[in-house]
């Protein structure tokens, strides 16, 4: 028998990568499901290039101009239809695991979903350092979609 859990709000971390695409296409499916709302959330951290240093609004305007591409993206996906959906960007980050485990637990998240690795250059690892984090970080269930 497969345990049940009262799963009402998901949380879904967006990097752009196919990976997270698939991810949010289950965290669609599983929300259906259990009548759950998603949070799809794009986290980018605060940039030490220095070529946003005189303009981090422009930063920021690119970072969520990217995002809203993706969102809508995952808006139009067949498995969205009548899941309760809403976004969310951070782009000031100091860190990407702390801020995607703060806005699980200051949005009371029942389960975040998301893939083994993003849009890092190390494709071969097991569970990339992002993932890895919000594993041992998150206070509430994490599901590792592959």
């Amino acid at each position: 028998m497969v345990p049940t859990y009262d799963t009402k709000k998901i949380l879904v971390p967006i990097d752009g990568s196919e990976t997270s695409f698939k991810t949010a296409k289950q965290a669609l499916v599983l929300a259906e499901k259990e009548s759950a709302s998603v949070m799809l959330l794009h986290v980018s951290q605060i940039p030490s290039f220095p070529k946003y240093l005189k303009s981090l609004d422009k930063y920021q305007k690119e970072v969520r101009d990217r995002a809203e591409k993706w969102f809508s993206r995952i808006r139009n996906f067949p498995e969205s239809s009548g899941v309760d959906m809403k976004t969310k960007v951070v782009t000031a980050a100091t860190s990407v695991v702390g801020t995607i485990v703060e806005v699980a637990d200051r949005e009371d998240i029942d389960l975040i979903v998301m893939g083994p690795r993003g849009v890092s250059k190390f494709s071969k690892l097991l569970l990339g350092s992002v993932t890895s984090g919000v594993v041992n970080t998150a206070r509430c269930s994490v599901l590792v979609v592959k």
